[in-house]
């Protein structure tokens, strides 16, 4: 099936036939699929809600593995079995995501030396945080247009469900699973959880879905008329979710786009009429909207946290004294635990390490740090060639949350869910390796600044400049006086 992008029908389509042996994938399309939904649904709180001692203490390491990592791992090794020829596919499957193996492989170097030389620090935060974004990423490499149909419905229906459930706790104070931590309920805190749990994860998830609505132009498995609905549902729920970071970079993302259109609208580039009046209706609206609930007394306990955030802020600063007593062998292999531990405390970072590239550095010294960072920006590479310039944006909002919360030191979903939103929503079928897009497709919004007026579209009308004219051949047609040159089309 063709991508809706559009499968670039010259050489490389036409070498289709020769391309190896592919399987029926419907049972390993299903698997991704309920290991997609699994992984939405299911967070942390929901997991100990249910009885599963995931990031409580005890248990095996069988319980300490979410769900849908079982899933993906089930579903790439029935992909790789089912194949006519397993090793030959397996082969080229790896060489199709060099850099997802890379993280693999820095995973397991990681895991050895904690066994060896960190016995007093856990190794099974990699499984789920890193190696299971890894082999998402060699799923959808052979995924169809229709899987990724199917995965992006499911996804746009979890976040809007997540949405209203957030907005739900928010005012109510009602949760759908304990906001639990180390084991006591955190009856005190405002911030809702719904189905992503911890409020950092849920504001992640929630800004990366926001980020790609805002920025990407075509977004699989979503129409047109519910983009800017869902989209302003997604940035009213981001107040209630709680986090000051990702709540900032969307809402500036947001202000960028709108003031990028409204510069080509002042150079002559056509609006649709449903987009005119959605904005005239809307705004005054939202105007209205936000000022009643601010009267109510909604956003106090957010706003708070800009007024008072309990030296949260200074904490990312403070974090960096924990280098300051750190000899040799602390800068090659790290910290033990309990010198780490001792040292934070003693440093008032009452919110632990809120810095991804930190904790790794003085939980496993440079050496080892550095080979997971290869790795880490290796499955970087592989999503941006997944995606194209589309997830740019989403990528530099994923690499900016991580960098000021625990993020990806710890146990988390804050580089897997990201990628199922950016390789469900906006790469192209990928399928055999074909690309997705021709080589100059577009869909972002990086690569329309600066553009002039786009080209006619149904409805609308403008006359070509003396320049276009003549390069085109044609005699220049003067505009009369008071003629329009900003056109309000009625494209839908």
């Amino acid at each position: 099936m063709v991508a809706r992008s559009g499968i670039d029908e010259g050489p490389a389509a036409a070498s289709i036939p020769n391309l190896p042996y592919r399987p029926d994938r419907s049972i390993v399309d299903l698997l991704l699929l309920a290991g997609v939904v699994a992984l939405l649904s299911l967070s942390n709180f929901a997991l100990e809600f249910f009885g599963l001692p995931y990031n409580s203490i005890g248990g095996s390491i069988v319980s300490k593995i979410h769900p849908a990592t079982y899933l993906f791992s089930l579903a790439l090794g029935l992909a790789v079995i089912a194949n006519r020829n397993p090793v030959g596919y397996l082969i080229n499957l790896l060489f199709r995501s060099l850099g997802s193996v890379f993280l693999l492989a820095a995973c397991i170097l990681l895991w050895v030396f904690i066994s060896r030389y960190k016995n007093d620090q856990p190794a099974s935060f990699l499984i789920d945080t890193l190696m299971a974004a890894a082999l998402i990423v060699m799923l959808f490499a052979d995924a169809g247009e229709r899987t990724r149909l199917s995965i992006a419905r499911a996804v746009h229906i979890i976040m809007v469900l997540n949405c209203f459930l957030a907005i739900v706790e928010g005012l109510s104070g009602w949760r759908l699973f304990p906001f639990v931590l180390n084991g006591l309920q955190q009856t005190w805190e405002y911030r809702a959880t719904a189905l992503f749990g911890h409020p950092l994860i849920g504001a992640l998830i929630t800004g990366v879905y926001a980020v790609i609505l805002i920025t990407v132009r075509d977004v699989r498995g979503l129409s047109q008329r519910w983009r800017l609905p869902i989209l302003l549902l997604c940035m009213v729920t981001m107040p209630f979710i709680g986090s000051r970071t990702s709540f900032t970079v969307v809402y500036a993302v947001a202000a960028a786009v709108m003031g990028l259109k409204a510069l080509r609208f002042l150079r002559g580039g056509a609006v649709s009429v449903r987009m005119l009046l959605a904005v005239l209706v809307l705004a005054p609206l939202g105007v209205v909207a936000v000022t009643a609930m601010f009267q109510m007394g909604l956003f106090d306990n957010f706003l708070n946290r800009f007024i008072h955030d309990k030296s949260s802020a200074q904490s990312r600063i403070q974090l960096f004294s924990l280098f300051r007593d750190f000899g040799l062998r602390e800068f090659l292999v790290g910290q033990t635990s309990l010198v780490l531990d001792t040292n934070v405390r003693w440093n008032g970072l009452t919110e632990g390490i809120e810095n991804s590239w930190v904790g790794h550095l003085v939980s496993y010294g440079i050496v080892m740090s550095a080979v997971l960072w290869f790795g880490i920006a290796g499955w970087f590479v592989d999503m941006l060639r997944a995606g194209g310039r589309g997830a740019i944006l989403p990528l530099l909002f994923v690499f900016l949350i991580i960098s000021t919360t625990v993020g990806i030191s710890g146990k988390t979903t804050m580089l897997t869910i990201p990628t199922v939103l950016i390789l469900a929503l906006v790469a192209g079928e990928g399928a055999d390796g074909l690309p997705a897009m021709r080589p100059d497709s577009t869909n972002d919004v990086l690569s329309r600044i600066g553009r002039g007026p786009p080209p006619i579209v149904a409805g609308g009308a403008r006359l070509p400049t003396i320049k276009e004219a003549r390069l085109n051949g044609d005699q220049p047609q003067v505009r009369p006086p008071g003629f329009a040159t900003t056109p309000v089309t009625g494209e839908a």
